[in-house]
């Protein structure tokens, strides 16, 4: 079994390859595009384990992009004020961009 945590965008992911996964949004990404992300905190394959301090050195993860611009479910903001009939609804639709993991170094 092969695995890695890596962090992107201020997160953390436990990440397999041949798997797909939906990231913080990424602009300058176009589909069919590959990313590299080189901030590893773990890495495991069998019985063999690597622990980064915080990060591994001379490891990387490629991922290729098969959907630029995924929307996540809508949240609704609520304002209100006590006491003076004021109300505003608001809702938000967070943006990811969906990768798949292609290999594991």
């Amino acid at each position: 079994m092969k695995y890695v945590i890596a962090q992107t965008s201020g997160k953390q992911f436990l990440l397999k390859p041949g798997q797909w996964y939906d990231v913080d949004f990424i602009k300058n990404g176009s589909l069919g595009d590959f990313i590299y992300l080189n901030k590893i905190l773990f890495f495991r394959k069998n019985n063999q384990i690597q622990l980064g301090k915080p990060f591994l050195v001379n490891s990387q993860i490629s991922a290729k992009i098969i959907q630029e611009e995924v929307k996540g479910t809508k949240i609704t903001v609520l304002k209100t004020k006590p006491k003076k009939k004021y109300t505003r609804t608001r809702g938000h639709r967070q943006s990811y961009t969906r990768v798949q993991i292609d290999s594991l170094e």
